[in-house]
C-alpha cells in the first residue's frame, strides 16, 4: 500500500485552534463545493466542535486537498486522514461486495435506504470495511448516480447508449454499457472534462452532482436524469486512532455524525432538482424518462447487474442483497 504523506504547511494552515483541544481530528473528503458529501462535512466538523464546547478539533481537507478519489482509502488506513467522506466502491477491486449500491434501481430512494443502512446492512459493510483497518461511524451519500451526459444525441432509453464512447462508472457500469453496444471507458471524473472537450469521450456516467459540480454540462449537451441508485458513502475513521479515543470522545463524534444523516438525505433530493434546473437554464437538454421508459431501464439493467455483481461478490455479495430485500418487505 502506497504511503500518503501529510504537508507540514497543510497541516500548519488548519491547526491554529489545535492547542487548545483536547483532541484534534483531521477529516477529509474529495467532493468539490456546493456538493451534500462537501456540506455534510462541514457541517460534521461544525457539530463535533460545537457538541464538545471546543475539546475535539476538526481540521477539514476538503476537495482532495489532503487525499484525492485515487489514494483517499490508503490515506485513512494509514491514519494520515483520522476520518473521511469516500465511497465504498473505493475498496472494490479488493471486495467486490462493496460496490452492490452501484446496482440500479437497488432501493427507492436514500431515505429508506439510511433506514437499511442502521441495521444488518450496515453492519455487513462495516464487516467488510473493517478489513483494511477502518471503521463505519455514519452514513453519508454522494447522491443519485448513473445518470448520463453526452455531446451526440439524447439518450431516451438504454439502446440509445449504442456507439457513444462513455467514461464508466465503476464495474458494473462498464458491463452495462457493453451490453448496449457503448464503449465504457476508465476515467478519473476529474478527466472527464477535458476529454469530453477535446472530442477523445462522447460523455460520461456519473451522478448529477458530478456532471455539475465537474461542469461536464459545459461540454455536453445531452443529459439523461434518472433517480437511480444513491450511492453510499460512509463516514470512516482510522480503526486504530478510534480505539485509542475515551469512550466519551468516540459517543460525541458518533452523535455528531448522526445529527447530519437526515440533512444529507434532504440535501441530496434537494440537489437532484437544482441540477436539473441549472442545466436546463444553461440551455442543455435534460431528459427525464418517463415511466414506461424507466421501466425498459430497470428491465435492462437491474437482473444483469445482480447477476454480475454476484459473480464477483460471492456469499458475502448474496448476504448484502439479502440484508437490502429484508428490510423492503
Amino acid at each position: 500500500m502506497l504511503t500518503a504523506v501529510i504537508s507540514g504547511a497543510a497541516l500548519a494552515a488548519t491547526s491554529h485552534t489545535a492547542s487548545a483541544a483536547d483532541l484534534t481530528v483531521r477529516l477529509a473528503w474529495y467532493m468539490p463545493p456546493n456538493t451534500a458529501v462537501a456540506d455534510q462535512g462541514q457541517e460534521i466538523a461544525d457539530k463535533i466542535k460545537s457538541m464538545s464546547h471546543g475539546s475535539i478539533d476538526v481540521q477539514t481537507f476538503p476537495s482532495g486537498s489532503l487525499l484525492k478519489e485515487s489514494n483517499i482509502g490508503q490515506g485513512v488506513a494509514n491514519n494520515t486522514a483520522n476520518m473521511v467522506i469516500s465511497g465504498m466502491h473505493w475498496w472494490s477491486n479488493q471486495a467486490p461486495a462493496l460496490q452492490w449500491d452501484t446496482i440500479p434501481f437497488l432501493v427507492d430512494d436514500a431515505s429508506s435506504l439510511l433506514k437499511k443502512l442502521h441495521g444488518p446492512l450496515g453492519q455487513d459493510v462495516n464487516h467488510e470495511l473493517n478489513r483494511f483497518g477502518t471503521q463505519v461511524i455514519g452514513w453519508s451519500f454522494y447522491g443519485y448516480a448513473l445518470s448520463y451526459i453526452n455531446n451526440k444525441h439524447p439518450v431516451k432509453v438504454p439502446s440509445d447508449l449504442k456507439g457513444l464512447k462513455l467514461r464508466s462508472e465503476g464495474k458494473l457500469s462498464a458491463q452495462f454499457l457493453k451490453s448496449q453496444g457503448a464503449t465504457p471507458v476508465a476515467m478519473d471524473s476529474s478527466e472527464v472534462y477535458t476529454a469530453m472537450q477535446r472530442g477523445t469521450l462522447d460523455g460520461g456516467v456519473s451522478g448529477l452532482s458530478s456532471i455539475v459540480s465537474r461542469k461536464w454540462y459545459e461540454v455536453g449537451k445531452y443529459v439523461t436524469a434518472i433517480h437511480y441508485a444513491p450511492l453510499v458513502y460512509p463516514v470512516q475513521v482510522n480503526r486504530q486512532w478510534w480505539m485509542s479515543l475515551k469512550p466519551e470522545q468516540r459517543d460525541l463524534i458518533k452523535k455528531a455524525v448522526a445529527s447530519t444523516e437526515g440533512d444529507a438525505v434532504a440535501a441530496i433530493e434537494k440537489e437532484f432538482k437544482h441540477d436539473i434546473a441549472l442545466m436546463k437554464k444553461n440551455g442543455n437538454q435534460v431528459y427525464r424518462p418517463t415511466n414506461a421508459q424507466l421501466k425498459t431501464w430497470q428491465e435492462a439493467t437491474q437482473a444483469q447487474a445482480r447477476k454480475n455483481y454476484l459473480k464477483d461478490a460471492g456469499a458475502k455479495g448474496k448476504k448484502i442483497l439479502h440484508d437490502i430485500d429484508a428490510s423492503s418487505k
